[in-house]
């Protein structure tokens, strides 16, 4: 992990693991695009100081650089709601855009697509950053992003390895063991990854994931049986395995960092994500030399890794040479966040139900994205109101009245996996709107089905536009106000 210092540029310690060689940093965080720039060109001058080669600047880029660096850039939809639109091309330009725009800030490597096949409403980390569509079509998609990242020069990334959507723990939380059979590994969760492999994925990251019915009996990311026999063997993956964040409790909290890096080399993996402090890099060479001294890592693997890595490289280079490339942005003109603009943009969130044209908004709810709805509303020049309250059926009576040409917009946030206490609580919301004298449209975060939701008389909007981690996706606003202002086409 990455430092800065009070001048927005490395740290001392940062400094000191690239001149040590290190493979790869990972994201800063809350920084603007022009300032990630110019942090990310003072490590490669340091690197090339050093005479090393530049660590590769990876990130998690699930709905564009925003996604790490906060309100800048174009906030793209998550895999969700590519998957509604239905739409490979979508997914496409939308990797396309996304690797343009981190390219032009100094991004290398972006840890996506998510090719994890969602099997369970339980699942309470992945929810909007999968597709949540069968194993056909997130093959289709993800292979679609793959060719998106890269032919935008950005490495791509598949992951979680087997496959980490029939799970209903949190990796980052505890550690999943997943009841899974043979038949399921095969037909479910594998092709997707094969499809990425088909379309040229070059990295694959390995999730934290325990399959004791089919021989695994301790983290994927630590199983040579994962790595060695399904990865490389099986699917004839011959580019670069990264394991899952080594800093997951799913890990952390049973091996030290040294040591699950160590594991993590010794099962397979080319680069141990260890997602630690900078600081803390020497202590992890340390222990990979010794492991390597005592026969537990063989030397011969490792050479075997960096050449996959100088390979990644190469491969990073040719992509970006293709003659007649489109020039990047400027970072300077990412700084603001950028709406994002695309005909299949209303399609990215699911409606059921008319609706009714109303001359002005009220919003209903207290979380962010009724915040986020609401200023996005008045950018558009929408006359808008915002009640910060909670959206719960008595607001939604209280602030009812048959005067006035006013739509009702309650806004819900479940959490990733919906609760009994969360379904009750939608449902008489939507009742309570469907009865009362004003026009509703109730929208709802997440991947439940509008049509599993609606009611006569009201229409549901569910929006895949905040992920488990409480990050918002301005398209997904976007795509909501689109039907909101007819923009989307579902009016009556």
């Amino acid at each position: 992990m990455p430092g800065v210092g009070p001048d927005g540029l490395p740290d001392a310690d940062t400094l000191a693991a690239v001149r040590a060689g290190v493979g790869a940093l990972h994201s800063v965080v809350d920084m603007r695009a022009s300032a990630a720039a110019r942090y990310h060109a003072a490590i490669r001058a340091e690197a090339e100081g050093a005479g090393v080669p530049s660590p590769l600047i990876s990130g998690n880029l699930e709905s564009g650089i925003g996604y790490s660096l906060g309100r800048t850039g174009t906030d793209l939809p998550y895999p969700r709601g590519i998957a509604l639109a239905d739409d490979p091309g979508l997914a496409y330009r939308a990797a396309l855009l996304a690797a343009r725009e981190a390219r032009a800030v100094g991004y290398d490597w972006t840890f996506s697509p998510t090719v994890d096949v969602r099997t369970t409403d339980d699942d309470p980390i992945l929810g909007v950053r999968a597709f949540g569509v069968g194993t056909e079509s997130t093959g289709d998609l993800g292979a679609a992003q793959v060719r998106g990242f890269r032919d935008g020069g950005m490495i791509a990334c598949a992951k979680h390895f087997p496959g980490h959507g029939d799970s209903a723990v949190d990796s980052h939380l505890g550690l999943p063991v997943i009841d899974r059979d043979r038949a399921s590994l095969e037909d479910v969760h594998l092709p997707p990854f094969a499809a990425a492999i088909a379309a040229g994925v070059q990295t694959i990251m390995v999730g934290h994931v325990v399959l004791p019915a089919l021989g695994v009996e301790q983290p994927a990311s630590l199983s040579a049986v994962v790595n060695r026999e399904w990865l490389r063997n099986r699917l004839g993956f011959e580019g670069v395995i990264i394991s899952d964040s080594l800093r997951m409790a799913a890990i952390s909290a049973r091996w030290t960092p040294a040591e699950a890096a160590v594991l993590a080399l010794a099962a397979g993996a080319d680069v141990a994500n260890s997602k630690c402090e900078a600081g803390r890099l020497s202590e992890l060479v340390d222990a990979v030399a010794g492991a390597v001294a005592e026969g537990r890592i063989s030397e011969a693997e490792l050479s075997r890794s960096a050449e996959r890595m100088a390979a990644l490289r190469d491969d990073l280079a040719h992509d970006r040479s293709h003659p007649g490339q489109t020039p990047l942005p400027t970072p300077g003109s990412l700084d603001r966040a950028l709406t994002w603009h695309d005909p299949a943009r209303p399609g990215t969130v699911d409606v059921a139900g008319g609706i009714d044209s109303a001359g002005e908004l009220l919003v209903i709810g207290d979380s962010p994205l009724a915040a986020r709805l609401a200023e996005a509303a008045v950018a558009r020049g929408v006359t808008v109101g915002h009640d910060q309250r909670e959206a719960s059926a008595e607001r939604v009576a209280e602030l009812a009245s048959t005067d006035g040409d006013r739509m009702l917009v309650p806004v819900l946030l479940p959490g990733t996996s919906v609760s009994p206490g969360e379904r009750r609580r939608i449902s008489a919301v939507i009742a309570e709107a469907a009865s009362g004298p004003s026009t509703a449209t109730v929208i709802v975060n997440g991947m439940m089905a509008a049509s599993g939701l609606a009611s006569p008389g009201v229409a549901v909007i569910v929006a895949p536009a905040v992920d488990a981690f409480g990050i918002c996706s301005e398209a997904a606003v976007e795509a909501v106000l689109d039907h909101l202002t007819g923009a989307g086409g579902a009016r009556r």
